[in-house]
């Protein structure tokens, strides 16, 4: 972690030479492979980040191959690499498009990611012990707001007149991974991105530019250990404890359970996936944190055909013993309280088509039912429908248009309106 601050400043620009798999039909988003950053198995429970394979040389570390620091780095099995995110998002609302997000500010250019990784994969294909680790830190970037963890560089949060920063940093992977070939286990100790869910911080592993609300209202990441075991080619189970959901350790920690278990079908078309996280599911009354939260997911992906792809997400959330909590109103400046206990769920559709290798559009669907307004701020069902696609316009260059509308028939979720209308376009430029 901070190596990767001491040398943002030096890597901050440049092209990728390499790219990551379009989002297509067998590269379904944010299914761990056992041995992270490899190419996607998919018999193994989701990847965090599905960023571009550790071996795969980007504008960076072209740039160092044949001097003595390149070579070091080669030897010893580590990359260097980054991204660049940026997106315009035309919209229905004056300021800002919460409770949609990333891609929260309305009318004006946002730099979400200016990320640095670096990385030493694990090699889950030895009869040896072998062992990596992993740094993604987001150095500057508007979407630290959403992914920072409690009790972790949160004090941005509050650094504009009690209000957060544009821009921030945000440490959002920093881990210690081993794996053991005799039990056929990764193992990963440190924060890492979350296994709930099918779309990530990382915007290379989304198939649209902006997030569902059903990931957005749920775990990012997850400060702890978690081993996940292949044991035949059909089925591959996780299992790990964490300190909860977006907390770094700390008072507001609790020891939590994150675990999953995922089976394919032989040829490798289908796959149904659970994964939850369990602890005590209780409102911290003393530091006021909503860190402590059950959640229930469940993924159906099928490909029809070696083109079209269609992916199911269903997530269910729950937490108790809420007292005095308060919850903005999307001018971030008035807050209301709230009581009791709280339950919100959502079923995402996504629906994918590859038209060529560098060309793939999808369809997102999505039902969410914030039913007490307990983490958007607005009670009631929403509804959204996204298309958008990716084009790989160079190997260092993704350019993604989308088109998206929201509806909450209860409350005036949107600036006052019942609706909202997005028009987003985004770059992506690895280096």
């Amino acid at each position: 972690m901070w190596l990767s601050w001491c040398l943002s400043g030096a890597l901050a620009a440049g092209q990728v030479v390499a790219p990551a798999p379009l989002p297509s039909n067998d590269a379904i988003p944010r299914i761990i492979p056992v041995q992270a950053n490899q190419p996607a198995n998919p018999l193994e429970i989701k990847e965090e980040e599905p960023a571009p394979a550790s071996g795969d040389k980007q504008l960076l570390m072209e740039l160092l191959s044949g001097t003595s620091f390149g070579d070091r780095l080669d030897r010893n099995g580590i990359v260097i690499k980054g991204l660049t995110n940026g997106n315009f998002t035309a919209s229905t609302a004056p300021k800002n498009n919460l409770p949609m997000a990333m891609n929260y500010l309305a009318n004006q250019f946002l730099l979400e990611q200016n990320t640095l990784i670096i990385e030493k994969a694990i090699d889950a294909s030895s009869d040896e012990f072998n062992w990596g680790f992993k740094s993604y830190t987001i150095l500057p970037g508007s979407d630290y707001r959403f992914t920072l963890s409690n009790n972790l560089a949160d004090s941005q949060l509050r650094m504009n007149n009690g209000l957060p920063n544009t821009y921030g940093v945000d440490p959002t992977e920093f881990y210690l991974q081993a794996y053991l070939p005799g039990l056929q286990t990764d193992v990963k100790v440190g924060r890492f991105a979350t296994i709930i869910y099918n779309e990530t911080i990382d915007p290379t592993g989304n198939r649209v530019v902006s997030r569902a609300l059903t990931f957005m209202n749920n775990p990012f990441t997850n400060s702890g250990g978690l081993a996940t075991t292949k044991l035949n080619d059909n089925w591959t189970i996780a299992n790990g404890i964490v300190a909860g959901n977006d907390v770094f350790f700390g008072p507001a920690g609790n020891p939590a359970y994150l675990g999953g278990v995922r089976w394919d079908n032989t040829d490798k078309t289908t796959y149904l996936a659970f994964n939850t996280t369990l602890g005590s599911a209780e409102f911290n009354q003393y530091l006021r944190t909503n860190n402590q939260y059950d959640v229930f997911e469940l993924q159906f992906s099928h490909n029809f055909s070696e083109k079209f792809n269609y992916l199911l997400d269903v997530m269910y959330s729950l937490q108790n013993g809420i007292s005095g909590a308060s919850i903005f109103e999307r001018d971030g400046a008035t807050p209301r309280g709230f009581e009791g206990n709280a339950t919100w769920y959502g079923f995402v559709n996504y629906f994918t088509y590859t038209w060529t290798d560098s060309f793939a559009s999808t369809f997102r669907f999505e039902v969410f039912d914030d039913n007490k307004g307990y983490r958007t701020g607005y009670e009631g069902i929403y509804t959204t429908y996204t298309l958008g696609a990716v084009w790989k316009a160079t190997d260092g260059l993704w350019l993604r248009p989308e088109f998206r509308y929201d509806y909450n028939g209860t409350t005036a979720a949107y600036s006052g309106s019942n609706g909202l209308f997005t028009a987003a376009a985004d770059f992506i430029i690895r280096w």
